[in-house]
């Protein structure tokens, strides 16, 4: 009798196609120099934006975060910390190694690390990425607290 029963549930799960329709998440990753606001010694390299972290889409987490961080002679970042993250430290975790990838330039000769801070806005939507861009602008006002 279980068998039939098994067979039976069986049979109309092969038989019904699935109407599972893949979804698509755009991701946005905004990044806010907070200090230094102007006459910095370094300057990142690449300003293409941040890859939003898989983990992150997968879990529809959207967010934002503050970190300091200070810029070594070698044009590195160091000593990342979290000054705020929103919801959890998921996101500030990702962001931390965004940050940490970075390539720092400068034009004079490097004699003291100079410390920055920066805002990394984490940003989803379903419809395209033109609409999770101009979602994540609007996020990028609100306070991060």
């Amino acid at each position: 009798m279980r068998l039939l029963v098994l067979a039976v549930l069986l049979s109309a799960v092969v038989s019904c196609p699935s109407e599972a329709k893949r979804m698509n998440i755009y991701g946005e990753i905004l990044v806010t120099n907070i200090t230094p606001e102007s006459g910095a010694m370094w300057t990142r390299v690449n300003h293409k934006a941040p890859m939003y972290p898989i983990e992150l889409a997968k879990a529809r987490m959207v967010g934002c975060t503050i970190l300091s961080f200070d810029v070594a002679e070698s044009g590195k970042a160091e000593n990342i910390q979290t000054d705020i993250s929103i919801p959890n430290t998921k996101i500030s975790q990702h962001a931390k190694s965004i940050v940490s990838q970075w390539q720092w330039q400068t034009d004079q000769t490097p004699t003291v690390k100079e410390s920055h801070t920066v805002r990394l806005d984490f940003c989803l939507g379903l419809e395209s990425l033109e609409k999770t861009q101009q979602a994540c602008a609007k996020q990028v006002q609100l306070s991060c607290e």
